[in-house]
């Protein structure tokens, strides 16, 4: 098994371009979701971006001029926070369970998992957790979960096909149904899931991850 670093890139930072590039193969040669033309610089990017903290999985390989190992990027998500956009699932769903009781700056969306495509099968196709391309969704996921933690987000919104909330729940991240299914990119149902109700069910994933130095640097 590869060993990954997972790393929250900031605004600045020149991996950013690289998630970006990732985003735009999956998102836009692979899945087809987005318009390669809406895109001409090759770099998939929309107006939830400024208000996100974006993730990356990196593979260091080679050696670059001065001696240092070259970056990839193989994997990404991000967290998208309150602001005067809304959620992007508050505007492409209707909600069937009344969330008012939620402080919106209490919660987040988790948006634009992505996974370079040889990862991407792999889970696909094994949907094992004991893999390579398990332990890239494994850390992204303890990105998200201590970011949030950090910010004080007890709430995450996400969007998912079919098939992807059984699979979660076989780590014991739950999240529950909040509107019905609906044509989004194929058939895509909105959902949502509690901080520390995740954390606290599945210990071997969370608990004492602040202590793991792949998973420390993130912040």
């Amino acid at each position: 098994m590869k060993t990954f670093e997972f790393k929250k890139i900031e605004q600045c930072d020149p991996l950013l371009k690289e998630v970006l590039a990732l985003r735009y193969k999956v998102y836009c040669e692979e899945r087809g979701f987005e318009k390669p033309q809406d895109h001409p610089d090759g770099l998939e990017r929309d107006e939830y971006d400024g208000h996100s903290v974006h993730f990356a999985a990196i593979v260091r390989h080679g050696e670059c001029g001065d001696g240092r190992q070259e970056e990839k990027v193989v994997g990404t998500v991000r967290l998208i926070l309150d602001s005067v956009k809304r959620f992007p699932v508050e505007q492409a769903f209707e909600f069937s369970k009344n969330l008012s009781h939620l402080k919106r700056n209490q919660v987040g969306e988790i948006s634009r998992l992505a996974l370079s495509k040889h990862y991407c099968s792999e889970f696909k196709g094994r949907m094992r957790w004991q893999s390579d391309a398990g332990e890239l969704v494994n850390g992204l996921l303890r990105c998200l979960a201590q970011e949030s933690l950090e910010r004080g987000i007890t709430h995450l919104y996400a969007v998912m096909a079919r098939g992807l909330p059984i699979l979660l729940a076989r780590k014991k991240i739950l999240f529950s149904q909040i509107g019905p299914e609906k044509e989004y990119h194929g058939l895509r149902t909105p959902y949502i899931g509690a901080v520390r109700d995740i954390v606290s069910r599945n210990p071997e994933l969370f608990l004492g991850f602040q202590e793991s130095e792949r998973v420390s640097a993130v912040a």
